[in-house]
């Protein structure tokens, strides 16, 4: 199998531990330096800022890695007819895990209070406060990250909702779907936590309608994609009271301009998007395993459905 990596700024630092694995496991895999032997590509390792903007100049039959889990923007490049393989990988998935859980946790401990107190006094709380399993989570996206994100929350004890497209089975967390499930989870959530793909029928879900539905008080925390949520109508629903506090990981526009009033809320917390990063090594290996199951004859796990778009 013939490569080509083309990830942009990291292109040589990827190409140099590709290299390393390709070694380490005797794989009969080749690195294509350069698009002169565009002919001869098989599989092309591929990021949302590589120097390839045409990819009609290769074979129909190549193989498209993405280094990302969100395949929106490639979906814009109406060249790319090639099959599109996103990135699954389990360091990531744990990564998006331990980020949602840790947002979970430090406002279900009040730890803000104590990290950035407005003032330097003593204080203990003359209120008892909910034990985890007084707490209702719920996740938007049921997808591999949703999944291990249910799954962390409930080994915490939280009672853990989600909904998706479709049923899943994961131990101790109710699965819902459709748009009666969608109002039951925006109502009954203490936390919503957001990961789903952007598509056409997810872009704003989470809007001036929807939050009408939502529980007063309830935290939101976005870690999916910028695009799920009517920036203003969150603003708007943190100044009257309707969420308590939001933290996201994902906007519209990244970097996110220093004059967005996200920056300016005290109710927001906006962290530059490293939920869930591309792990260097951990990803390369991710991409020679699906490229030894195609080998096999196998379907590459993480083929995107560009109908679906994911």
């Amino acid at each position: 199998m013939n490569i080509l990596v083309s990830t942009g700024s990291n292109s040589n630092e990827y190409k140099k531990m590709l290299f390393e694995e390709i070694n380490a496991q005797s794989l009969d895999y080749k690195l294509v330096e350069d698009t002169s032997r565009r002919g001869e590509v098989n599989a092309i390792i591929y990021s949302d800022d590589c120097e390839i903007s045409d990819f009609s100049i290769f074979p129909e039959n190549t193989i498209i890695f993405s280094t990302f889990a969100g395949v929106e923007k490639i979906l814009l490049n109406k060249t790319i007819v090639q099959p599109l393989v996103r990135l699954i990988d389990v360091e990531m998935t744990e990564c998006m895990a331990e980020w949602c859980a840790a947002h979970v946790l430090r406002y279900h401990l009040g730890l803000d209070n104590y990290i950035k107190p407005t003032e330097k006094v003593w204080t203990v709380p003359n209120k008892e406060r909910l034990l985890a399993n007084q707490v209702n989570i719920g996740i938007l996206g049921l997808g591999i990250l949703g999944s291990a994100t249910a799954r962390k929350l409930k080994k915490l004890d939280f009672n853990v909702a989600g909904w998706s497209a479709t049923k899943k089975k994961l131990r101790g967390v109710k699965s819902l779907v459709g748009r009666e499930g969608l109002n039951q989870i925006l109502s009954t959530s203490d936390y919503l936590i957001l990961l789903l793909p952007l598509t056409e029928q997810t872009k704003t879900i989470i809007n001036s309608e929807s939050l009408e539905l939502v529980k007063n008080g309830a935290v939101l925390i976005n870690a999916g994609r910028g695009g799920l949520v009517e920036d203003h109508d969150i603003l708007k629903a943190l100044d009257g009271g309707k969420l308590s506090a939001c933290t996201l990981d994902v906007f519209n526009e990244e970097p996110l301009p220093p004059k967005h009033p996200f920056w300016h809320h005290d109710k927001v917390t906006v962290t530059p998007h490293i939920s869930a990063p591309t792990r260097l090594k951990s990803s390369v290996r991710a991409i020679l395993k699906n490229m030894s199951r195609i080998k096999k004859g196998l379907q590459p796990i993480g083929l995107v459905e560009k109908e679906r778009h994911y």
